[in-house]
């Protein structure tokens, strides 16, 4: 979905988003995701566009440690200011401040909420998302599910070259 600077009104344009999310280049990080729910904010800032607001979905993906699948709620708020492109921006390598990290540039004077949706949903994955809190995994003998049953597979006790600093401890 593609907002061009000219159909924003002085006063803003606020806007309720539903988004299928299709995406190109995600494969294999979520089963699956459900739709993306956004009220956005946009207004004009000089020669640039703020666009702010909220988002939310759920995405089921697996376990880090058993590989199981859960269902994660993914929501934020968000504030993104889109300028035109100037020369900072053309250089080869420019050390952002603090204060550019939420600066993107615009596209033919209008910005692509579908991209915008798209980058924060990625942001807000969980890096190793759990079943639960207390989940124990799989054995790293013979794989099975540890939540559900337990194995008869021996610890194994470690590296006998380590064994004299085990003693230390």
């Amino acid at each position: 979905m593609l907002v061009e600077r000219s159909q924003i009104p002085p006063e803003g344009l606020d806007l309720e988003v539903r988004v299928e999310p299709r995406w190109e280049g995600v494969e294999g990080l979520w089963a699956s995701l459900s739709p993306v729910e956004a009220s956005l904010h946009l207004e004009r800032e000089g020669n640039g566009i703020l666009a702010s607001g909220t988002f939310s979905t759920t995405a089921v993906v697996q376990c880090s440690r058993c590989s199981e699948p859960v269902s994660v709620p993914i929501s934020d708020s968000f504030a993104i200011l889109y300028t035109e492109p100037s020369e900072a921006f053309d250089a080869e390598e420019v050390e952002l401040s603090a204060t550019e990290m939420d600066v993107d540039v615009m596209q033919d004077d209008r910005i692509d909420v579908t991209k915008l949706l798209r980058e924060n949903v990625l942001l807000n994955l969980p890096l190793q998302p759990l079943c639960r809190v207390d989940c124990r995994g799989l054995c790293p003998h013979c794989g099975i599910n540890l939540n559900e049953n337990t194995c008869q597979c021996r610890a194994q006790e470690g590296d006998p070259r380590l064994l004299p600093l085990q003693r230390l401890l």
